[in-house]
């Protein structure tokens, strides 16, 4: 017995098509939930790795007071004395040949490790991604400390990457360049690049470690873990 028939387009003609009862996936479906087939991941199926995650993020929030009270510090100490060598040497050979522009790459390494650290710890405050309320804002909250922190990851792995890139170009030109007079002048703006790129990178970490230590401080309030089961949290 037909229950109703759909004339759909095909070409200039129309196909008929007939649905009988039963013909859909309706009633596999509904068998399926009624089974516990297709009921989901439960509670008692992850808690090995509940009770795993729980360990690690209580390590990494231990050593998170070494983070935030030493070790970042630190390196905004150590970048501030680099952004005072990096204003008195008015070349990038003299930069270079006085150790300057090693201890700046090193400290952009320090800084891309402590970077990772630190979203580490800010992810373990990662609250359900439907919550509301108050724990909606402390999420929102986070995200952008967590952003802080990652724009500093990301410009110190890239500094790195655009001071090879300078030593690459300079290798490749001098190999190519035969005119002495052109080489002089393309060194010449080169080095005066090379120079502006260790200074800039000074000055930014230094802001952006400042930056990720005040946003910490301000909005300690946030992080902080929470009993999700307690929470009235969903929408």
């Amino acid at each position: 017995k037909l229950n109703r028939l759909n004339l759909i387009p095909y070409g200039t003609r129309f196909a008929v098509v007939t649905m009988c009862p039963g013909s859909g996936g309706g009633g596999n479906k509904r068998s399926r939930q009624e089974n516990g087939d297709d009921a989901g991941v439960k509670e008692e199926d992850v808690s090995d790795l509940r009770a795993f995650l729980k360990e690690e993020e209580a390590e990494i929030r231990a050593e998170s007071r070494t983070l935030l009270n030493r070790e970042l510090i630190a390196r905004i100490e150590s970048c501030k004395s680099l952004c005072d060598k990096a204003n008195e040497h008015q070349s990038f050979p003299e930069a270079l040949s006085s150790g300057l522009v090693a201890a700046v790459r090193q400290e952009l390494s320090s800084c891309f490790r402590l970077g990772v650290r630190l979203e580490s710890f800010i992810n373990t405050y990662q609250p359900p991604l439907a919550s509301g309320g108050n724990v909606g804002v402390s999420a929102e909250v986070q995200e952008g400390i967590y952003q802080n922190v990652r724009a500093m990851t990301t410009e110190s792995g890239s500094a790195l990457h655009r001071m090879l890139a300078y030593e690459k170009e300079r290798a490749v030109m001098r190999t190519k360049c035969n005119d002495e007079a052109v080489w002089e002048r393309y060194q010449a703006v080169l080095e005066a690049n090379q120079m502006h790129e260790v200074q800039k990178c000074c000055f930014e970490m230094h802001s952006l470690l400042l930056l990720i230590g005040n946003s910490v401080l301000s909005n300690l309030e946030h992080l902080r873990g929470e009993d999700t089961k307690a929470l009235a949290h969903m929408y």
